[in-house]
């Protein structure tokens, strides 16, 4: 949607052709022939923004040349070198490195938070071998033995073996549906040619936290760019959240699990049982689940999973993730050992040393993908830190990540590559713009397959970016390469709750009726009418506090979290077509919470005005962190918890 259209959009609202008589709350309204709330559910339009994903109010209130490692060392270079088979040593270019004693020891489980205790420290140089993936280096000056002047972590692949993997011949050549017209990029010969290819192409998964899809159009333009003209890749645009946060999101489309009951009663039908409760999703170990790296991994892959974050996506906020390495090789002992001294380590391995988040994150990819050369490979590095909270965080990611499949071309050129999130972002300044409100629920999703299978699968692809995904046909679209790599004879159904992306979907329906969709979080768009009528608008802000405060109940958490009392309303909507439903965004006093959801209001006869839920739940909209810290043993929850 161009600036023009946005701008004739909100004209019109504000014009009598999007107006409406708001003395439907004055009295009981009767069925009448405008409410179709079957012919309105039962179809799904869906917004498309300019190609770039920028509005003139995003442009105003961002900051494109925020860059947290502009001014840092670039000549940093550690006290301590890491060789081959884990030998550590001194490096003998670091300047004042005679001036110090370093010691160093390996960290390899995750379960262990004091490192200290199991794995002792050895001076460097004493020992020949550190066997793990991480090694830990700390190094004081001689003359002061209380000043640190290093707190490092190596990385390496400690016992790779390179096994390799069969070959097949394969004819390649240009797609003729290709968009190949940059002259920028070098382009490939159009002629048909054999080539030998991998008998299972490698995977290589890169999700970036809370990043939306036109929030990485405008976020990550050089990125995208290379993608679509180096790799073909295809933009699923419309690829939709079916969680509030990662820990739903990750769930579904790692593991294919639904883990919050679906209630769609607002379609006149009844609620849809989750695959799991929230304890059968947080306290035990996943290790048993079906978890999809673990199933490549059983396949002959080499795998990797990297989060910058200790509290992942299957550990948040205090959830027991796994009990054994769930992959080849896991990063999750880098990132406790880095948080146990979160300070220092910012200090000594920070963004004044070049290091980021993500920047350990892509090394420890890097030494994967040059320790299995020949071997067929699966990875997911998940980076929480950059966008989680930061609206501007993306934009300087665009160059490193740009270099990054430059330098890897050759391999990510014949290997499936998923760029993506797993929502939108959910806090800050983008969040209360009109694209902001749809970005929350549209997280980014760019695939691109091995080159020799483009011809065949790219239409299938590019026909299905029109379409309503979830992150459940992410999960099928997975499934799909691990059965078949080449996806040749994809057929009948498997009992998941997702499509393959690489099919083509079936016939019918697909909207959030249909799909395992809460409708807070749908996509869909509807006409509205916004209510400017103040009296009105705070009476169903007050109903809907009652009807959180109810749920607080509902839910046994009322003794922990306080009751909610009435604050104000930022923004209340009337879905036309509709009896009553009414999306409403509004404050309490408490905490100053801010949530959104869609209630059902009708004017009773009595004069009452009658506030219930339509929606699922209510839908946190700012941001809570230690406010919730009471609900951290009821994960679900803590959106909706102010703590007493």
């Amino acid at each position: 949607i161009g600036f023009s259209t946005i701008f004739i959009f909100y004209a019109l609202l504000s014009t009598q052709i999007f107006s409406f008589d708001f003395d439907y709350f004055r009295e009981l309204v009767p069925a009448s022939s405008s409410v179709d709330e079957i012919g309105l559910f039962s179809t799904c339009v869906l917004a498309e923004f300019d190609k770039d994903g920028w509005t003139k109010e995003i442009i105003e209130k961002s900051e494109i040349d925020w860059d947290p490692i502009k001014k840092c060392d670039e000549k940093f270079m550690p006290y301590t070198i890491l060789g081959e088979n884990g030998t550590i040593w001194l490096n003998k270019n670091k300047e004042g490195v005679d001036g110090v004693n370093c010691w160093a020891r390996s960290a390899n489980d995750d379960a262990i938070l004091n490192i200290s205790a199991l794995f002792p420290m050895i001076q460097v140089g004493k020992d020949p071998s550190l066997n793990s993936d991480f090694v830990h280096t700390s190094c004081q000056k001689v003359k002061n033995t209380s000043e640190v002047v290093e707190d490092f972590i190596h990385l390496q692949m400690w016992d790779a073996k390179d096994d390799g993997g069969p070959k097949r011949k394969a004819t390649t050549k240009k797609p003729a549906s290709s968009r190949r017209k940059s002259t920028k990029f070098p382009n490939p010969s159009n002629l048909e040619k054999e080539e030998e290819i991998d008998e299972k192409p490698s995977l290589f998964i890169f999700v970036f936290d809370s990043v939306a899809n036109s929030q990485a159009l405008r976020s990550l333009p050089k990125t995208i760019s290379l993608l679509e003209h180096e790799f073909d890749a295809v933009n699923l645009r419309h690829v939709n959240k079916v969680g509030e946060n990662s820990h739903p999101n990750g769930i579904a489309f790692l593991i294919g699990k639904l883990i919050t009951e679906l209630d769609k009663g607002i379609f006149g039908m009844g609620k849809e049982k989750a695959d799991w409760d929230a304890n059968h999703s947080c306290y035990r170990y996943f290790d048993d689940d079906p978890f999809i790296l673990k199933e490549f991994t059983k396949k002959g892959y080499k795998s990797l999973m990297a989060e910058d974050w200790a509290n992942g996506v299957f550990n948040y906020p205090n959830c027991w993730g796994f009990k054994n390495p769930p992959v080849t090789h896991y990063m999750r002992p880098f990132q406790i050992y880095y948080e146990s001294d979160l300070e220092q380590s910012r200090k000594l391995m920070g963004e004044d040393q070049c290091f980021e988040y993500h920047t350990f994150l892509f090394n420890y990819l890097d030494k994967f993908i040059k320790a299995y050369k020949e071997s067929p490979k699966i990875s997911m590095i998940w980076a929480s830190e950059v966008a989680h909270n930061y609206n501007d965080g993306l934009f300087h990611v665009d160059a490193q990540l740009f270099n990054y499949f430059k330098e890897h071309r050759e391999l990510l050129d014949k290997s499936y590559v998923f760029l993506m999130g797993d929502h939108g972002i959910r806090w800050g300044k983008i969040r209360n713009t009109w694209i902001g409100d749809r970005e929350i629920n549209n997280p980014m999703m760019f695939v691109s397959v091995p080159k020799h299978l483009r011809e065949r699968v790219n239409p299938i692809l590019r026909e299905n970016s029109n379409k309503l995904l979830t992150s459940f046909d992410i999960h099928a679209s997975l499934v799909d390469i691990l059965n078949e790599p080449h996806l040749e004879a994809l057929a009948g159904p498997r009992g998941l709750r997702g499509v393959s992306f690489f099919r083509s979907l079936p016939p019918g329906e697909r909207s959030c009726r249909t799909l395992p969709i809460p409708i807070q979080f749908c996509l869909c768009e509807w006409n509205k009418t916004k209510s400017e009528e103040k009296e009105v608008n705070e009476e169903i802000g007050r109903g809907a506090i009652n009807v959180l405060n109810e749920k607080l109940k509902e839910y046994q958490i009322d003794n922990s979290c306080e009751k909610y009392t009435f604050h104000s309303t930022t923004d209340v909507k009337m879905i036309d077509r509709s009896d009553g439903l009414t999306e409403i965004l509004f404050t309490a006093n408490e905490c100053q919470a801010q949530f959104k959801s869609i209630v059902r209001a009708r004017r009773l006869e009595s004069g009452r005005l009658n506030v219930t839920l339509a929606a699922s739940d209510f839908t946190r909209w700012n941001s809570y962190g230690n406010m919730a810290a009471c609900m951290n043993s009821r994960a679900p929850l803590r959106p909706l918890c102010c703590c007493r």
